[in-house]
């Protein structure tokens, strides 16, 4: 191989791209050959722009947008490469961080199905005692007990849209619920009014948005399925909650524990488990 001059397909094939590549980065003025036969139009490169193929690469690789990567180009020298390797340093830490965030996730929800497997029978009413947690909750505008579950699927849709717009880590969508604030489940006649959605997050997670603590404490609970039996198994646990004159400490929440698409009916199955912290 006569490494002074490379084919387009030497060249890819030695730096481990595409020819598409190649020819991509040279119509945006990336990375021109040193040398295109007029008469075949087949493009040549020399094995020491490898270097700048490197340099290309590693940018993409950072996330840094092609059109941005030519002026970066064009500005490197032994000065600026601190702060290239710097950039590259932080683009690696964050990424190992979405990676954490992710492993997080698939282990909550690990976690999730597991405790599926070993919680009381659907309605049975039980005590437990729940450390603290942490929650990010939205607001809907909108009662969700006055809505159906398409509704609360729309609701859905807005919250995560929301996240997205936050670069809020997706993977926690997968571990939401609903909730009724104190006030609501302490008034004489108990008005069924949820218009907050809420998520689990990790403790240290390390976010921008405001979230809060649902404090430790010993937990009235029922475990249910079906979006559209909430209210009615809701009113089971509260009547309970009564006769045993029970105090609430705290906010009601309805966990969604497990679920999966069904593709007969196009809807989730949802298995919950409804909690209201008691003295």
């Amino acid at each position: 191989m006569e490494l002074q001059q490379l084919s387009i397909g030497q060249m890819a094939k030695l730096n481990h791209v595409s020819e598409q590549t190649l020819r991509l980065y040279d119509k945006m003025d990336l990375l021109k050959p040193i040398y295109i036969n007029e008469e075949t139009g087949y493009r040549y490169y020399s094995i020491g722009q490898s270097a700048t193929l490197d340099m290309i690469l590693s940018y993409k690789e950072m996330g840094i947008p092609l059109k941005e990567i030519h002026d970066r180009l064009n500005a490197v020298n032994l000065n600026t490469m601190p702060s290239v390797l710097q950039d590259r340093y932080d683009y690696i830490e964050k990424e190992m961080e979405k990676l954490k965030i992710s492993q997080d996730a698939i282990l909550r929800s690990i976690n999730n199905f597991n405790r599926y497997m070993t919680l009381p029978q659907i309605g049975k009413i039980f005590y437990e005692y729940i450390p603290e947690r942490q929650i990010y909750v939205y607001q809907t505008g909108a009662n969700l007990f006055s809505y159906t579950y398409y509704d609360y699927e729309y609701y859905l849709r807005m919250f995560k849209d929301f996240l997205m717009e936050q670069n809020f880590p997706i993977s926690y969508f997968s571990n939401v619920g609903t909730m009724m604030r104190h006030d609501s489940i302490t008034q004489p006649n108990r008005t069924f009014f949820s218009d907050e959605i809420f998520l689990f997050v990790d403790q240290n997670a390390h976010l921008d948005l405001k979230t809060e603590k649902v404090p430790a404490g010993t937990y009235m609970s029922m475990c249910c399925r079906e979006f559209d039996m909430e209210k009615t198994y809701a009113k089971q646990l509260f009547e309970e909650l009564d006769r045993n004159h029970y105090e609430p400490l705290g906010d009601y929440l309805c966990e969604v524990v497990a679920e999966y698409p069904n593709s007969e009916n196009g809807q989730r199955e949802i298995f919950y488990k409804m909690q209201v912290r008691i003295k």
